[in-house]
């Protein structure tokens, strides 16, 4: 089972920590994250489009593309955030754990119903890769009075 702050807190920079709840509610609120994970030995962090199902991040990637191959079976992370320069609020929520292949169909026509991607053009063959998450952690900023 993933981890997470079970109640709100601060961390020792002053940022609210954020529940597991609370990350996956910030998860589900915008398409397009960032996958980090490391390709023939170094970091590397791409833009991806994604989709939350219960407590795991799901995502395609073009079938039998580097992404596919350096992440799968393999330590990921992936991270969200958003912030309001203006307000001086901001949030970021970083998931870690392990990327599994899809290959679920009933799973797949699901995900291919709900997830939009900016970057895969229709027909184009793609895998579904899940991120299995060992952790998840989230921290919130909000302007002190």
């Amino acid at each position: 089972m993933p981890t997470a702050p079970d109640s709100s807190a601060t961390d020792r920079h002053g940022l609210e920590v954020l529940t597991l709840a609370q990350c996956l509610t910030l998860l589900r609120s915008r398409p397009l994250g960032r996958l980090a994970y490391i390709d023939r030995g170094a970091p590397t962090v791409v833009p991806v489009n994604h989709l939350v199902d219960r407590s795991t991040v799901v995502l395609r990637t073009l079938s039998g593309g580097k992404l596919d191959a350096a992440i799968v079976n393999r330590p990921v992370a992936f991270q969200l955030d958003d912030h309001d320069p203006a307000r001086g609020t901001g949030w970021s929520v970083v998931v870690r754990g392990n990327a599994e292949l899809l290959d679920d169909p009933e799973l797949i026509a699901r995900y291919n119903d709900e997830l939009e991607s900016w970057a895969i053009a229709e027909g184009t063959e793609v895998a579904w890769i899940r991120i299995v998450a060992d952790e998840f952690s989230g921290r919130r900023l909000r302007r002190m009075a």
